[in-house]
């Protein structure tokens, strides 16, 4: 599994550099992409509504964001309406304050990771809704594994590589199960979800056809995202806006 290059918007005060900088640098070695930057602008008169609009739509195209909370942070008019616009948007965000010991920060930026990665797993009859849903979750900055693209390491076994991927999976974020009607214990798909589980995986269920017996047994009691009777745009479309709720419950 290849890690998308994800961007993470800091929102903080320019007065923190330096402490911001520890933020930006703890990032990068989780292998984020952090966006830290100061607008020059904003202190000219007469630019406050470019300025905005300029702020809102850089929000608006990003998918992850970081609130660096401090004193300068809530004193500072600018901070303060980018956090507004980013919990408007319901976007999903970690606060980390930037007096806490680097420790505690590095902990929570761990935390912010583990909303990141996707393993998706389906059998073949549905390549291509995984197809889709593997696009569109890259659109939205997620991290994922799709044996179509990731299967390619030479000298590595494919068993290997969806096992590595899997634990990140577990460690790092969620497996998505693709569920049609023919779904069984005998399937290699039931052995990526076994092992997913053995890892302490959040296993996410896409039903897209009537549950078999052995799917009901394992998933019946388990809330799951229902896509049954969509087109593949409508279900992946669907799929998204599920785990967009799901990263804003972290926010909670």
């Amino acid at each position: 599994m290849e890690d998308n290059k994800i961007f993470v918007f800091l929102s903080h005060s320019h007065l923190d550099y330096e402490k911001v900088r520890v933020v930006r640098d703890l990032l990068e070695i989780e292998g984020f992409r952090p966006l830290m930057f100061f607008l020059k602008c904003l202190e000219k008169k007469g630019y406050e509504e470019l300025t905005r609009k300029l702020i809102k739509e850089e929000i608006d195209d990003r998918h992850r964001f970081v609130l660096c909370d401090s004193e300068n942070a809530k004193e500072s008019d600018w901070v303060q309406f980018e956090v507004e616009h980013i919990k408007e948007t319901n976007r999903p965000y970690e606060i980390v304050d930037l007096n806490w010991p680097v420790e505690k920060i590095a902990e929570t930026i761990k935390k912010f990771k583990i909303r990141s990665t996707v393993f998706i797993s389906y059998p073949q009859r549905q390549k291509e809704l995984a197809r889709a849903i593997n696009e569109k979750l890259k659109m939205y900055d997620f991290n994922t594994f799709f044996d179509e693209d990731d299967l390619r390491v030479v000298g590595t076994s494919y068993e290997e590589i969806i096992s590595k991927s899997i634990i990140k999976a577990a460690e790092e974020g969620y497996v998505l199960a693709i569920i049609d009607e023919h779904f069984s214990f005998k399937s290699w798909q039931f052995k990526e979800i076994r092992a997913a589980e053995d890892y302490g995986g959040r296993i996410i269920p896409v039903v897209t056809e009537s549950l078999s017996d052995e799917a009901m047994f394992l998933f019946g009691n388990i809330n799951y995202i229902d896509v049954q009777n969509m087109s593949v745009s409508e279900a992946s479309d669907h799929i998204i806006s599920c785990f967009m709720r799901i990263d804003q419950h972290n926010n909670l």
